[in-house]
């Protein structure tokens, strides 16, 4: 009996292991047995395309081959040496030395032609293999460079859109496989097996080239005539929140990334425009007049008394014209961009008020927008605000808000009053199927009522048409924006002599309804006032989009009456600024002055220069 037991004990502890291996472990010792007798070499997947809204192809995946020999499976070693040292140019000793050498597999060549390994199989020489490299180029180099972003040398997304959409780019690598024996020789009349990898997706954006190109020579033209530190223009739609061009300086060639210059690399791979925070200046007034008349706190025909300086909080702040504006409504305030009519509408609203206004326009925390990096706003802690803190934030200082923060927020103003989620995907694209996937980016509330964005489009328009944004104006186009002149803060104190000059305009054409916002960062000289710097570029971006898209202009007289006819500059060097500047007025052009000081010591565009009503005048005292 305890034999008989002993028996079906042994019995049923086979077939139970038989059971484990056959069924079981079946699969991985089929993968474990494959392994042993099959070479394998790795194909790289394509990885996907990134394209603009037209399919202009931006980021693209090119195919170089890797060349091996086993050594094992070399029949004629001397006919192999002579053959790729004849294809590659390489030395025959050397490469027949390489080739002996006691190893499983031996690298000759990367980066190889299609047109190379084909001269390497058409001889019918054993021994040889090859594995397929793929290496992502940029067919227009340094463009959308910190938009597109690089790739690693894994081919995996480091930056911009390729780490923002890697996981759709990235495709599932193949394989080549060949029967070989347990030392690697590849087995006479054995198979090879190719396993073709599956290209990732196509990411298809909102970018326009047409669009970049034009705001790519607007940033140019900013270089070259004031040698800034940095300079960004971002184009969107702001009623859908689509990003159509993104340009930045300064930037790099995406074909030679700057892996060698980590501080190059670092500072000029992020995109600027999400990543950093900046004292917008003027441009914030467009918000602080928005709020002031969604609450009541003021009205259109409120007046207001600039004497040049408000006092608050004991601390005396500054208007940024010295002599004041004397008695003004706020329509003109915002025409003339008094700092002392946004103070007293940012005390009228209060801190609480206020606050809850700049929290409606996105400010204070990122805007979702797809590019890596994204950082949000800097404020006063609410609890923390004091009267003489609310008065500059009015104006646009004591507070740090992103380009892109600033944009879409402005844009709420002008759209009706929704909060749009800036974006660049389109849609992702199966290039098998041809499926498109399409991301939602809903908007992100309400800010003001549309009663209100009527009425600053009103007051933004009359800013192009009178005020100090006239550089900006293109006849026959309806265009609404502000100008913004920021000092810049260092250490906590005031950077004497650097500034961020910057302009966000809005086409209000129904075939066109964009925003552009160019910040010029630091432009040297003089020239630093936004109505100088930032305001004409933002009139050139226009301009060559207006063309692209072929928007009609519709003249209805006034054109003439705000450009007027080319005449001839005086020379209003030492003449009183008074007297230059109503000079100037009656001419109807827009002045600025640098200086505090009574006399005018220069001017520009100087005395001669043709102008017309567009021109700014700086006056210099």
């Amino acid at each position: 009996m305890a034999v008989l037991l002993l028996a079906v004990f042994f019995f049923v502890a086979v077939f139970a292991k038989v059971f484990v291996v056959t069924v079981i472990q079946s699969k991985d010792l089929q993968v474990k047995a494959l392994s042993q007798w099959m070479r394998d070499v790795p194909t790289d997947a394509p990885r996907g395309r990134i394209l603009d809204r037209n399919g202009t192809v931006l980021a693209d995946t090119a195919t170089r081959y890797n060349i091996y020999v086993r050594p094992n499976a070399v029949a004629d070693k001397q006919s192999v040496a002579t053959l790729i040292a004849s294809v590659f140019g390489y030395s025959y000793e050397e490469t027949l030395e390489k080739i002996s050498a006691s190893a499983s597999e031996i690298t000759v060549a990367r980066g190889a032609t299609k047109e190379q390994l084909d001269a390497l199989y058409a001889s019918g020489l054993s021994g040889i293999y090859y594995g397929e490299d793929n290496f992502r180029y940029y067919p227009y180099g340094d463009f959308m460079t910190q938009v597109l972003g690089f790739t690693g040398f894994d081919g995996n997304g480091q930056t911009g859109l390729e780490a923002y959409y890697d996981k759709y780019l990235t495709g599932i690598d193949g394989s080549i496989l060949t029967e070989t024996d347990l030392v690697g020789r590849e087995l006479e009349g054995g198979g090879r097996y190719y396993v073709p990898p599956v290209s990732g997706m196509d990411v298809v954006t909102t970018l326009d080239a047409t669009v970049q190109r034009i705001a790519d020579a607007a940033i140019g033209t900013a270089v070259a005539n004031f040698n800034p530190k940095a300079a960004y223009c971002v184009v969107m739609n702001y009623r859908t929140g689509e990003i159509v061009a993104l340009s930045e300086y300064p930037s790099f060639d995406l074909n030679n990334v700057p892996r060698d210059d980590l501080e190059q690399l670092f500072g000029y791979s992020k995109s600027k425009t999400v990543s950093t925070v900046y004292e917008p200046g003027s441009t914030f007034k467009i918000l602080t007049a928005a709020a002031a008349l969604d609450t009541g706190a003021v009205s259109v025909t409120d007046r207001f008394y600039c004497a040049g300086t408000r006092v608050v909080d004991g601390q005396k702040i500054r208007c940024w014209k010295a002599k004041g504006h004397g008695s003004i409504d706020f329509a003109e305030g915002v025409e003339q961009s008094c700092n002392c009519v946004f103070m007293d509408s940012a005390l009228a609203m209060g801190t609480d008020t206020f606050y809850g206004y700049l929290q409606s326009f996105g400010l204070k925390t990122q805007t979702g927008v797809d590019i890596t990096g994204e950082t949000s706003g800097i404020f006063i802690a609410q609890d923390a605000v004091k009267n003489v803190d609310l008065a500059r934030i009015g104006f646009g200082q004591a507070v740090a808000v992103t380009p892109i923060g600033m944009l879409a927020a402005a844009s709420s103003v002008v759209n009706g009053g929704t909060l749009v989620t800036p974006h660049l995907l389109n849609y992702v694209s199966d290039p098998y199927s041809g499926e498109k996937i399409y991301s939602d980016f809903p908007s992100r509330g309400t800010t003001i009522s549309a009663a209100t964005s009527e009425t600053m489009r009103g007051l933004l328009t009359r800013v192009v048409e009178n005020g100090s944004g006239k550089s900006a104006y293109v006849a026959g186009y309806k265009i609404a924006g502000k100008t913004g002149t920021a000092q810049k803060y260092e250490n906590g104190h005031i950077a004497q002599g650097k500034y961020i000059s910057s302009f966000l305009g809005f086409s209000l054409e129904e075939e066109a309804p964009y925003a552009v916002l160019m910040i010029v960062d630091e432009p040297q000289g003089y020239m630093y006032y936004g109505s100088l710097v930032a305001a004409p570029l933002v009139g050139d971006v226009f301009e060559g989009m207006f063309a692209y898209f072929d928007v009609e202009p519709e003249f209805t007289g006034e054109e003439a009456e705000i450009v007027g006819e080319p005449f001839a500059l005086d020379d209003y060097t030492g003449m009183s600024v008074t007297q230059a500047r109503l000079a100037l007025q009656k001419l109807g052009v827009y002045v600025e002055t640098d200086g505090d000081g009574d006399t005018v010591t220069g001017q520009f565009p100087a005395a001669g220069a043709i102008v017309d009503k567009r021109n700014t005048v700086l006056l210099l005292t």
